[in-house]
């Protein structure tokens, strides 16, 4: 009797990861959906996301429509062109990123990227993975180029390093690098938030006009020589890299100096000292440093290319 009941427990499962699991819609929009009264459980109205049922047996409607568990998750890369909304649907009817992928399975983006913005956007049926990717506590690196109005100077360098504030409350540390020979005016960032047009109000805020800016890399994951709104499916080794990156890190400990270990003398120490300063400023420099686009090659090259007629290419970068 009593394994019977650990069986029925092991099948419960939280009500917004069911829906999310489901390929209906992302978890935090699942919580969104379950606060507004839109989902029910066996005809009762529901309205805590951490409400348990079993997908075997309970009926979950949103909306009125029943929620069937995935039987087959799908990952995509999309090069989002520019003038594309990144949703399902849009109330103003503009073209959005569905209308650029011909599968009859329902695909969510992961995240979002600005109307004038191009470049990686990922997009899924698998809720729980779109979770990993998109919350912060994963730590999920998004790279991308962006050409500025003017050189960049090195104190807004560390600004961004150490975090901008917008909205009244700090965005987390972001890594930024100059790319060579473009006259300080072009850069790589990454950050692994993903706030409303974080990347441009973050370069507004020091005084910089962000005139073009891609995404060329998603979870290491980049474009490897698709055009503007072609898309193909991840493979085996992007995504089970990607999941790696989203997979908490165990912490390292030091193992302690041994007893009886002879004092080093005042040259050993204070060389040491150095020696922990230097290696300090170089783990910090790394860290800085936005981690390279999986094509860095291919995507300079692009970025050369595109650079010798910007100046007909920039947008009004107001949205």
């Amino acid at each position: 009797m009593a394994q019977k009941k650990n069986n029925e427990e092991e099948k419960l499962t939280r009500l917004n990861k069911f829906i999310s699991n489901a390929g209906v819609t992302a978890r935090r929009k699942a919580d969104e959906l379950i606060f507004t009264g839109r989902v029910t459980v066996n005809m009762q109205t529901v309205t805590e996301p951490g409400t348990k049922v079993n997908p075997e047996k309970d009926v979950v409607k949103v909306d009125g429509e029943k929620v069937k568990p995935q039987s087959e998750f799908i990952y995509v890369v999309l090069f989002k062109p520019r003038g594309y909304v990144t949703t399902t649907h849009d109330e103003k009817g503009r073209p959005t990123v569905m209308d650029l992928i011909g599968l009859n399975t329902r695909l969510y983006p992961i995240g979002r990227l600005d109307y004038d913005t191009d470049g990686v956007l990922l997009l899924t049926n698998d809720g729980e993975f779109s979770n990993m990717m998109m919350h912060p506590r994963h730590k999920v690196f998004k790279t991308y180029f962006a050409k500025l109005d003017k050189p960049i100077e090195e104190p807004d360098m560390k600004k961004l390093r150490e975090g901008i504030i917008i909205d009244g409350r700090p965005t987390s540390r972001a890594k930024v690098r100059i790319i060579p020979n473009t006259a300080d005016q072009n850069i790589w960032i990454s950050i692994h938030e993903g706030r409303n047009r974080q990347v441009r109000r973050m370069l507004e805020t020091l005084g910089y006009i962000v005139q073009r800016l891609k995404r060329v890399e998603y979870a290491r994951i980049g474009l490897d020589g698709l055009k503007p709104g072609e898309w193909r499916y991840l493979s085996e080794e992007e995504l089970a890299n990607a999941r790696k990156l989203a997979t908490p890190k165990q912490p390292v400990f030091r193992k302690p100096e041994s007893e009886g270990a002879p004092p080093a003398d005042k040259k050993g120490k204070k060389g040491g000292k150095k020696k922990k300063k230097k290696d300090k400023k170089k783990k910090e420099q790394l860290a800085d440093s936005p981690p390279q686009p999986a094509s860095d090659s291919d995507v300079l090259e692009s970025i050369s290319k595109e650079l010798e007629n910007i100046s007909e290419q920039i947008q009004d970068t107001k949205e």
